[in-house]
């Protein structure tokens, strides 16, 4: 690939012709803009038409990616498959990143003041790689932090320590008869606590249990009851 076909789309004709003039100045011949468009319908056609390598597609000036961003987004990803999608985010919050890559996009970046500093990314694009705002990255992150934490604490405040124990047995693959062996109770008894664990931890089976039990870690320091008792 000697030359990377790019595609531009932005909210105005503007800051299309601000991402067109860096990245066609930038790159040395490398990148070449065969076009632009500021609309999901155009922008689909304009991408239909010239098969670039690389689509870039500016999420506009908000910190929300807009809907008309996203939707050209997941137009261009539906109707030209090959094309790479960058996306552009006016800032390093998580949540639009992770919109613009539920929808399709292959990277996205903080908007640079100088579209010329666009130009590596578009050709790591090209060249297959994903690439990421390193705020942006940290921020997704601590996102997914963020939201571990908080429900490790809803767990807490809903499982009992002895559901806990419950919880630990059904983790460790446990059949109800010997669970109910292990509890001193009935079968029938064994298996109605378990449908209230299930409910308790909001998922709808065993194995899911126990996957949520190793995402949040919270059965990693209770025992496994020996057999028996």
């Amino acid at each position: 690939m000697d030359t990377v076909k790019v595609v531009v789309i932005a909210g105005s004709d503007a800051a299309a012709g601000r991402l067109h003039s860096g990245l066609d100045g930038g790159s040395n011949g490398t990148v070449i803009v065969e076009g632009s468009a500021n609309d999901p319908r155009s922008a689909v056609d304009l991408v239909r038409r010239v098969r670039p390598d690389v689509t870039v597609v500016d999420l506009d000036g908000s910190d929300e990616p807009s809907k008309a961003g996203l939707a050209t987004i997941r137009e261009v990803a539906r109707v030209v498959p090959p094309t790479r999608i960058l996306a552009l985010c006016e800032s390093a919050d998580a949540e639009p990143a992770v919109e613009a890559l539920n929808t399709g996009a292959h990277g996205v970046l903080v908007r640079p003041a100088d579209a010329a500093d666009l130009v590596a990314p578009v050709l790591a694009v090209a060249f297959g790689h994903s690439v990421l705002h390193r705020p942006l990255l940290a921020a997704l992150v601590g996102s997914t932090v963020q939201r571990d934490g908080a429900r490790r604490a809803e767990l807490l405040d809903s499982v009992n320590p002895q559901y806990m124990e419950l919880w630990r047995m059904v983790a460790d693959g446990l059949e109800t008869i010997q669970i109910a062996e292990r509890l001193y109770v009935s079968e029938r008894t064994a298996k109605r606590l378990v449908a209230s664990l299930l409910r308790r931890l909001q998922v709808a089976n065993r194995i899911q249990a126990a996957a949520l039990a190793g995402q949040t870690g919270l059965l990693d320091d209770v025992p496994a009851p020996a057999p028996g008792g």
